[in-house]
């Protein structure tokens, strides 16, 4: 019993580890292009794409795989993620255990990988262990950009502190998690810079600021600007110093306008743009992650019993807001990204991640198929590469197929650039799901 139990360890780490593929005609959507690119095959080494073109030859130590004429798409990037943080956000900081809040955020990070998300980055929250536990191979799940502790001024979106609760600065210290691995309040450029070099510290690869309102926090009106121009420009040069740049979470055109004005270069959200604001995004290369599924692919009436009064108000201000800037945007040639800001209840996450690939459907209103896929592979690929050498993925490229890219690969029974409900359904559309060169799903050689 023993050598069994000892041999089916070792197949499991033979079946995880990078091996030679051939994955053979498919037609290729290479994360750039609007158009496929018909009958390739596709040569995996390890853990990058080595060849592309026809009737490749198979080396003898090759897994082959006939992909009969699916779709063969990068690996999706969802750069809208929180992976350790639950609704209600008051409640999860005062009653969560972090092994709890870890073990759960552990869970969805298959679901998410099992659902076609590759890549994700993390826009809040302490996502550094988690992009640790699955580089070592401990579990599965995509790749992870963390950007650790939002930075978010007293009173600001992230602020989630009880209201009789002292402020961590003024009480001199603080013992409690939250005031160093999901939010750091910061008034003032020393103790923005402070927090940045913090966060570097701790590993993002980015950084993340409120610039402005949001719906989940009660204390801040949706209205409110936040982080004054000198402390974004101390938060842009602070991570500028590591060759890296700021997202800034931001509601109104206000909030908007001033954080691009003072060297942002990715806006969260931005549903109140107007067309001169989303002109200026496209004139300064600011790329923007709508995070349309959250707000239109759930039933207004269960949201309703979800949120708060004040958070439900501030909700029906964004659901109104975002078609005019959603199409401001896409009309003035912003880069568009793929992002879902899922923010559910820990007994119902799981369920809600399975709800990300609704954000194409979202996204296909205000552009075509191809555009939409681009925003999750190509234009995530662009947003990666602002982070320059804090990029820990450096062996090749993700978001795109071609020679020397990372293999994460995903083949779609159809074709997505006709049917892009294709994208909603992974489980009985996604017949092969590969990162890194490794199969986490293969139904075509059954």
């Amino acid at each position: 019993m023993k050598n069994l139990f000892f041999l089916a360890i070792v197949f499991m780490a033979i079946s995880l580890t990078a091996q030679t593929t051939l994955i053979k005609n498919v037609n290729i959507f290479d994360g750039e292009s609007k158009k496929l690119s018909m009958g390739q095959d596709v040569l995996i080494e390890k853990n990058l794409i080595k060849e592309i073109g026809q009737d490749l030859k198979a080396p003898k130590e090759a897994t082959v795989i006939d992909g009969g004429g699916r779709t063969l798409t990068p690996g999706f990037h969802d750069m809208h993620t929180h992976v350790a943080l639950f609704r209600n956000v008051t409640d999860s900081r005062n009653n969560l255990d972090l092994l709890y809040t870890g073990a759960l955020a552990a869970a969805r990070l298959e679901g998410m990988l099992m659902n076609g998300f590759t890549t994700i980055m993390d826009v809040g929250g302490p996502a550094k262990f988690a992009q640790k536990l699955v580089d070592e191979g401990i579990y599965k799940g995509p790749r992870i950009y963390p950007s650790e502790a939002f930075i978010t001024q007293t009173s600001g979106h992230g602020d989630f502190r009880n209201p009789n609760e002292i402020h961590p600065n003024l009480a001199g210290s603080s013992t409690h998690p939250w005031d160093s691995q999901f939010a750091c309040i910061a008034d003032g450029e020393t103790e923005v810079r402070r927090c940045v070099r913090q966060n570097l510290r701790r590993g993002a690869t980015q950084i993340k600021i409120m610039a402005g309102g949001g719906v989940s926090s009660q204390f801040d009106p949706l209205h409110s600007k936040q982080s004054s121009p000198a402390e974004t420009r101390a938060a842009v040069e602070a991570a500028a110093s590591w060759g890296t740049f700021v997202a800034a979470h931001a509601y109104t055109d206000r909030s908007v306008k001033e954080a691009v004005e003072n060297g942002v270069k990715y806006i969260i959200h931005a549903p109140m743009i107007t067309k001169e604001t989303a002109g200026l995004m496209a004139k300064k290369n600011v790329y923007m992650g709508a995070t349309l599924s959250p707000v239109f692919s759930v039933p207004k009436e269960a949201l309703k019993s979800m949120l708060s009064p004040v958070s439900y108000n501030k909700f029906m201000q964004v659901y109104d807001a975002y078609p005019d800037g959603m199409r401001a945007a896409v009309k003035e040639g912003v880069t568009l990204v793929f992002g879902t800001d899922i923010l559910a209840t820990p007994a119902t996450t799981i369920e809600m991640d399975d709800s990300a690939n609704q954000e194409f459907v979202q996204l296909a209103k205000y552009m075509s198929n191809a555009e939409a896929l681009i925003t999750a592979t190509g234009n995530a690929h662009k947003l990666i590469g602002e982070m320059g050498p804090n990029n820990p993925y450096y062996e090749g490229p993700t978001g795109v197929i071609k020679v020397g890219a990372y293999a994460d690969l995903i083949v779609i029974n159809g074709n997505p650039l006709e049917d892009i409900n294709l994208l909603t359904t992974p489980d009985e559309t996604f017949d092969l799901i590969m990162k890194d060169g490794v199969i986490y799903k293969n139904t075509l050689n059954e």
